[in-house]
């Protein structure tokens, strides 16, 4: 699979991640098996972001480590919500290896 074919894999992972996620905050999804939703989209957004990686669109995989590091916050899983953001900061770092971008925050 070249490049363009992996980003738009990833591209359709983290729609269908997030699809993932809107479903979990219905009323009767939260009572029965948010969760899994959340855990579900959690692997999608890491694939994604693997995916991007392999891609070397490495902004994109800091922007999807993201989006799972932040699902797994709400899971109270704090080990691999901080493997994940540590994942979006090595992409973010080889996206912008100047440093740019830390000016800015």
């Amino acid at each position: 699979m070249d490049n363009a074919g992996k980003e738009r894999e990833a591209v359709q992972l983290m729609a269908e991640a997030e699809k993932r996620v809107k479903a979990s905050h219905s009323f009767l999804r939260g009572l029965f098996g948010g969760n899994t939703r959340i855990e579900e989209a959690c692997e999608m957004y890491t694939r994604a972001a693997n995916m991007f990686k392999m891609a070397k669109n490495w902004s994109a995989a800091g922007n999807a480590f993201c989006q799972a590091a932040k699902l797994h916050m709400q899971l109270q899983s704090k080990h691999d919500s901080a493997t994940s953001f540590v994942d979006a900061g090595n992409a973010y770092k080889k996206a912008d290896p100047q440093g740019e971008v830390y000016n800015y925050l």
